[in-house]
């Protein structure tokens, strides 16, 4: 394998064997957090890939024992409601564009994920994970929603009702139940990982090139008008709640009874290219 780029947040090789790009995030000092500068580099290694449909596979991981810890929380309750909403639309726009990419995307999870990583991951084509994985769309916790694609493509991956269990309770999800929902394809152990992703690289890479791509469109081509819409609900459900400001407060300070019913109100946002109903 050679490296390619010079990124800040991404380590990128090429691997020649099972024409693959592996990909490494690569903030460790920070969990991995995810930021913007993150996501413009990802942004601009997806759009490299992009065109090069010699390349099979994108496959993404971490050095660290968990692929992602989602929001940096030492820097959330700094950032300014803008700079939340330029996080969010990045991360759906790069959400989308890797429904679109040449390549079978693979995701490693391994032993687990929060909020906006695991939206991250819902780009993928295939997730793998330690059996030790715990999968969190918590966002809810830290005061935000999984406004890029978190509720609109999670439940065309594992269906309406175990969306509603994962997202509204917010609780970490084992490998297994992950599994079984169709949300992790494969899980390897201590032993046997490198096995797991080499297998799975290989069979990608035996595929004939063009109708690996064609199916990968076709399988989304079904439901992309709906995911499509249902992403442009996600952004206008996201920027209501932000409204709040919760994301800036500690769990036990957040937004009080009384004003309940005003931030329900702003959640309930109607969709801005429709005309208003007037008496």
């Amino acid at each position: 394998m050679f490296s390619v780029f010079n990124y800040t947040t991404l380590e990128a090789f090429l691997d020649k064997t099972t024409r693959s790009l592996r990909v490494n995030l690569n903030r460790t000092q920070e969990s991995n957090a995810i930021n913007l500068e993150m996501l413009f580099e990802l942004e601009s290694l997806f759009a490299w890939a992009s065109n090069k449909p010699e390349i099979h596979s994108i496959f993404i991981s971490s050095k660290t024992d968990k692929l992602s810890e989602g929001f940096d929380k030492e820097i959330l309750p700094k950032l300014k409601q803008e700079q939340i909403e330029k996080i969010t639309q990045k991360l759906q726009k790069i959400i989308q564009g890797m429904f679109h990419l040449p390549q079978t995307i693979v995701f490693d999870l391994k032993n687990g994920t929060h909020d906006i990583a695991s939206e991250l991951a819902i780009g993928a084509d295939l997730r793998i994970a330690s059996v030790n994985c715990k999968v969190a769309f918590d966002h809810a916790q830290v005061g935000v929603v999984p406004a890029s694609g978190g509720m609109a493509v999670l439940t065309e991956i594992v269906g309406p009702a175990m969306a509603k269990n994962i997202l509204l309770s917010g609780k970490p999800m084992s490998a297994n139940k992950m599994v079984q929902c169709g949300f992790i394809f494969d899980t390897y152990d201590s032993t046997n990982r490198e096995e797991t992703i080499n297998d799975l690289l290989k069979s990608i890479h035996s595929q004939a090139p063009v109708q690996r791509i064609q199916t990968k469109l076709g399988t989304f081509d079904p439901i992309r008008e709906t995911v499509e819409h249902a992403m442009k609900s996600d952004k206008q459900i996201g920027k209501a709640a932000l409204m709040t400001e919760d994301w800036k407060k500690k769990s036990d300070d957040k937004m009080p009874a009384k004003s309940m019913s005003y931030a329900v109100k702003l959640s309930l946002v109607k969709d801005e290219t429709s005309p208003e109903v007037t008496n």
